[in-house]
Order: structure tokens, then C-alpha cells, then sequence
């Protein structure tokens, strides 16, 4: 039967609603500010084999996983054996294809009668899952096992009820109980809608038009996808870059080296990151579900955004990564910033390679991190905060640098760039929900490499700590390889990180350093890295440069050195000059 075009329409719209509506549900009912502030969580709608068909607007990182997660962990349980009401939980990378530890998945048949018609996903990042370190968020792990608990697709749920064995061993793993056990009831309850709307949606319309709009959608996004890489130049376009090393003490300093061969021809592109270095011991290496995901992204990017994303889109696309390389390393390698941080730069390196053939959609590189700042101790070194009853209080925030300066406009400030899609913390609920003091949130200038058009600027957040004493962690990208501009642009700033203690002593942190043990009075300043320019610096209007300078995005003395700009305020200076004399 073919279902006609209006209801094809409707029936396909009302997918990524659906979708959209999952993660509402799960952002209303989590318990983690980072699940129900930042929003650092997913949701999705597979059909019946398990194919990914609709999205809602969430972290692409967790997206692209969960086409390999969900058939895995379908096939892990038996699709002949799964009930209604049955929801899977899982998040090894080399049992369930997931991104990396933190990041858990919820799987959920859809049943209309005694027969499966979909699947529905939902994917959160929980606060802390265990391991070596608070918030299971450090790159200084010899292997995966120090990453936090491994859940191999086991039914959390059977008949929506909680398999209570299973929801104990999860939650006696994490220093964050209470919030967890929020968070995975928030989970069930976007599995849940998502169960509730597909039925009704099929009882509406019937099995048959669902079933058909599915596969009608996959094949109409990969035909739209086909004919957008036709518009690429064939060719061969390569490129190669190396990542930032680990900087904890006693660890081998390695830069592994990250190289792609792209290969356009007609309608289909190909992948080929042979000559990529092999794993390394530490969280910077890639399962190959993560590489697969900035490459799925890369493609889309450099195409056509508007295009109904699905696993359709991917079907022109063939990737080929070493196994044992650092973009598909093999069990037991450690991979939590692997997910965040190294998947961000493998998108820079396929745009560098692909600057030749499509110029004006790529931009000057970027921040590549989600900038990972963990404060944690224990509750009775809180102060305030005893009165919770919490054994352990651990603040997981998130940071915004540059993204790089396009084609025709420049980079935007303060922004998680790429794969990621949370926000930070605001400011009022760190403050009330923690021993913590936001004393700074700004952009800062000259952060964004100059250009005809200029880059994105970094932000900067400046915390007094209340603990006590508590650990601190981050993890972070470009603290030793700033990000480059694109013909002609100039680099961004690189990553920054301090603690200042109150005695007058100044510690840098590296972007990936470990831990650090901080005291009530310390004020722990990160600053993810700006993003590159775009065209000579030269070309930009000097109109643009008097407002940058007059905006606080560029200093005069950058303005100067960048773009031949003068503020000297003299009656022969720029206009802008003359004001920004007049201000002082």
C-alpha cells in the first residue's frame, strides 16, 4: 500500500514531534542539573529494524552512537523475547556501541497488539556513574574499567516495572544516588511518552501508513543527501592533524595523529582515516561509533542542514578506520573525552581536508571540547549544603568557547560547536544547589582569530569554591594547538585554565591534566579555546573592526597589530578612535 502525500506529511512531521516531546519529558522530570539545565540528553524513534528515523533537535555525539547502540542492544536481549513495557539499559562502547561511559541508553519496544512497530530511545549523560574519578569525567585513565560502571543491554524495566536487582547495582555505583535514580525515572518517562504517542499515532493513521512513512522518509532523505554531495568537486582531499596530549604527571605526553583521505565520486563519499595513530593509554581514543558520528555530521554540515535528518543520510557514506587506531580503539582503551573532545577535532580535520572542494561551508576551526569543569566533595565538607542528607555533592558544568568564522559572517561567541548541544549551568541554580560562587561569566577579547570575518570569542567562568575540599576536573581540547583560520584567517586562542588560591599562588591546569584538589577560598578560572578567522584580516571593513574594538571583542592594540587600526583619538584617527579616546 502506498500512503498518499498528506499523510505521508503528517504522519512523518508528527515523528520528530514526538521525538522533541521525548526529551521534554525527560528534561521536566530529571533530577541532575546537567540533564534538566544543560539539557545533555537525547531522544529518538527507530523502526522496526531498528534504523533511526527521526531526531529530535538534541547532542549529535549521542545520535549518530545510537544507530549502532539501539540494533545492538535489540539484538543483545532477543527481539522475539522483548514484552511491552520492556525499556533496555545499556552504555558499554564495546558491547552496546555507545559514545562513552556517562552517557546511558534507555531502549523501548513500541507494540501495537502482539506486534513490534518501532522502537524508541532516549540517551542522558548521569552525573557521576562510578569509577576512579568523581563525576567518572578524567582523561587520566589507564583503561576503561577506571571510567565508571559498564552496563552491558540488560531490561531495567519488564512490564513497567523496575527490575529492582538491576536498579540497585546501578545506583550503589554512583556517588550521585539520589539525582540518579531521578534521572533514570525521567528516562523511563520519555520511553514512555514515546511509547504513548506512536501507538496512538498508528491507531490514527494505521500500522500500515507508519510502517510505509518510515521507509518512504529514509529514502527520500538518502536521495537529497546523494544529490548534495553530486554538487562536490570528485576528487581526492586530504588532511591531517595531531591531537593535544595528556599532561597529568607520569603520563607519556603522546599526540596521537589524526589523518583522513576523502574520497568524492558521483553521489557517494568516502572516509579513510588509515595513517591515523594507534590508541593510546588514557580517555582521548574513539570507539569506532563516535568516528562514524563526526563523519556522519561532517557530511551533513557541508551539504545541506535542512535536509529531514535519518539514518538515510547516511547511507552514501563509507568510512574505513584502523582498528587499534585511536579513531576505532579496541577494548580495554579508556574513551570519555574521546566522545567530547577528540570527535570535535576529527570535524576540523575533515573540513581543513575539505576546504578545497566546498570553501564556503567550512569555517575557521574551533573550541573542540565541551570543557568539563567536575567540583566534588564530600557532604559534610558542604557547609550549607549538610542539611540534604547528600553523601557526596558534585557540580558538573559545561563551557562555551569559539566556533570559527564562516564564508560570509563571523564565528559565534560563547558556544558549544559540532557534536555537542548542552548549555552551561545558569549562574542561580550552581549558587543555590551548590557550595559554589559564579564570580565571572564574559566573553573575552581577542579570543577570536582576526580575519575578513572574525572568529568566534571564548567565555570565561571564574568560581569561588565552598567545599571544604573538593576535587576538581576538567577536561578540555586545544590548550596546546590553538585552532587555525581558513584562507588567510588567524588562530584563536588556546584553552586556559587556572586555580588561585588565596594566599596570592597561581596554578595553571592543563586542558587535560587530571585531577586538582581545590579549598574553600580558591577561584578555579576556565576558559575554553576561541576558534580561527576566515579570509585576510586584512580585507575586513573597518567599519566592522570600530565595532569590534567599541564592543570589547577586539582591543585596540589587537586591532592595530591585526588590521592596521589606529585609536590614537587624535582629530586625523578613526571615528571609533576618537571614542574610545573620549570614553578614557
Amino acid at each position: 500500500m502506498t500512503t498518499d502525500i498528506v499523510t505521508y506529511e503528517i504522519v512523518r512531521s508528527s515523528l520528530y514531534a514526538i521525538a522533541r516531546e521525548m526529551k521534554i519529558a525527560m528534561m521536566r522530570t530529571a533530577g541532575s542539573p546537567l540533564m534538566h539545565a544543560s539539557g545533555d540528553s537525547s531522544a529518538a524513534i527507530f523502526d522496526a529494524d531498528m534504523q533511526l528515523v527521526a531526531q529530535g533537535n538534541d547532542i549529535p555525539t549521542m545520535m549518530g552512537s545510537a544507530v549502532i547502540s539501539t540494533k545492538v542492544s535489540v539484538e543483545a536481549i532477543g527481539k522475539s523475547n522483548l514484552e511491552p513495557g520492556d525499556v533496555i539499559v545499556s552504555n558499554d562502547v564495546y558491547l552496546g556501541g555507545g559514545n562513552h561511559q556517562p552517557d546511558v541508553q534507555f531502549t523501548r519496544p513500541v507494540f501495537v497488539g502482539s506486534e513490534i512497530v518501532a522502537f524508541v530511545m532516549t540517551r542522558g549523560h548521569w552525573t557521576d556513574i562510578g569509577g576512579q574519578s568523581p563525576g567518572s569525567y578524567t582523561v587520566s585513565t589507564w583503561d576503561v574499567f577506571a571510567e565508571g560502571l559498564r552496563i552491558p543491554p540488560v531490561r531495567l524495566y519488564r512490564g513497567d516495572k523496575p527490575v529492582r536487582d538491576v536498579l540497585e547495582i546501578l545506583s550503589r555505583n554512583s556517588r550521585n544516588a539520589d539525582e540518579l535514580l531521578l534521572d533514570i525515572q525521567a528516562q523511563y518517562a520519555g520511553t514512555f511518552v514515546g511509547d504513548r504517542r506512536l501507538v496512538s499515532l498508528a491507531e490514527k493513521y494505521g500500522v500500515q501508513a507508519l510502517r510505509s512513512t518510515m521507509a518512504r522518509s529514509l529514502d527520500h532523505s538518502e536521495k537529497l543527501i546523494r544529490q548534495a554531495i553530486l554538487a562536490i568537486p570528485d576528487g581526492e582531499y586530504e588532511a591531517e592533524e595531531t591531537l593535544d596530549p595528556i599532561e597529568a604527571p607520569g603520563w607519556k605526553g603522546e599526540s596521537p595523529l589524526l589523518k583522513v583521505k576523502v574520497t568524492v565520486a558521483g553521489d557517494g563519499i568516502t572516509f579513510d582515516y588509515t595513517g591515523t595513530g594507534p590508541q593510546v593509554r588514557g580517555g582521548i581514543n574513539c570507539p569506532l561509533s563516535v568516528t562514524c558520528n563526526s563523519t556522519w555530521f561532517t557530511v551533513k554540515a557541508i551539504t545541506d542542514v535542512s535536509i529531514p535528518i535519518n539514518q538515510g543520510c547516511y547511507r552514501p557514506v563509507t568510512i574505513v578506520a584502523p582498528e587499534g587506531s585511536v579513531l576505532n580503539c579496541q577494548y580495554p582503551a579508556s574513551v570519555v573525552s574521546g566522545n567530547t573532545e577528540t570527535s570535535p577535532r576529527v570535524i576540523d580535520l575533515l573540513l581543513k581536508a575539505l576546504s578545497a572542494a566546498v570553501p564556503d561551508r567550512v569555517v575557521g576551526q574551533s573550541n573542540c571540547c565541551s570543557g568539563a569543569g567536575i567540583f566534588s566533595g564530600r557532604e559534610t565538607d558542604a557547609g550549607r549544603l549538610r542539611r540534604t542528607g547528600r553523601e557526596f555533592v558534585t557540580m558538573h558544568d559545561v563551557h562555551a568557547g569559539g566556533m570559527g568564522a564562516r564564508a560570509d559572517k563571523d564565528g559565534i561567541s560563547g558556544v558549544r560547536v559540532y557534536v555537542g548541544n548542552a548549555g552551561s549551568q545558569p549562574v542561580e541554580l550552581i549558587e543555590q544547589g551548590y557550595p559554589m560562587m559564579v564570580e565571572e561569566w564574559s566573553l573575552v577579547p581577542d579570543t577570536g582569530g582576526a580575519g575578513r570575518f572574525r572568529g568566534g570569542l571564548a567565555s570565561r567562568r571564574t568560581y569561588r569554591v565552598g567545599y571544604d575540599e573538593a576535587t576538581f576536573t576538567v577536561s578540555a581540547e586545544r590548550g596546546r594547538s590553538a585552532p587555525q583560520g581558513q584562507f588567510g584567517g588567524l588562530p584563536g586562542a588556546p584553552f586556559a585554565c587556572q586555580v588561585a588560591r588565596p594566599d596570592g599562588s597561581v596554578t595553571p591546569v592543563a586542558a587535560k591534566g587530571g585531577q586538582t584538589v581545590v579549598h574553600r577560598g580558591d577561584r578555579v578560572s576556565i576558559q575554553p579555546a576561541g576558534s580561527g578567522g576566515y579570509g585576510d584580516p586584512l580585507e575586513r571593513p573597518r567599519a566592522a573592526v570600530e565595532a569590534d574594538v567599541l564592543d570589547g571583542y577586539v582591543t585596540a592594540a589587537a586591532a592595530a597589530r591585526d588590521h592596521r587600526w589606529s585609536d590614537d583619538g587624535s582629530p586625523g584617527g578613526t571615528a571609533a578612535g576618537r571614542e574610545l579616546g573620549a570614553r578614557r
